[in-house]
């Protein structure tokens, strides 16, 4: 399978992930953000991150300032 099919994947499960984990770590965090090669993609993770900001009362400072930096990159 092709470098970029299997990046792709990759990126696709990590973004799995990351929906249906609640409180995900900064870890595999940066691992997606390591993953992703486009913009499609980037504002997609971006709105997942605000999706889980949303969910939260009291949402994590480290994620809101994630969600900042992400945003002024894109």
């Amino acid at each position: 399978m092709p470098v970029d099919e299997l990046r792709d994947r990759y990126t696709g499960v990590v973004l799995d992930w990351l929906r249906e984990t609640r409180y995900p770590s900064p870890t595999m965090l940066d691992r997606a953000e390591a993953a992703i090669t486009d913009r499609s993609t980037a504002e997609e993770y971006v709105g997942s991150l605000i999706d889980h900001l949303e969910e939260d009362r009291y949402p994590s400072p480290m994620m809101v300032e994630r969600v900042r930096r992400l945003l002024n990159m894109l």
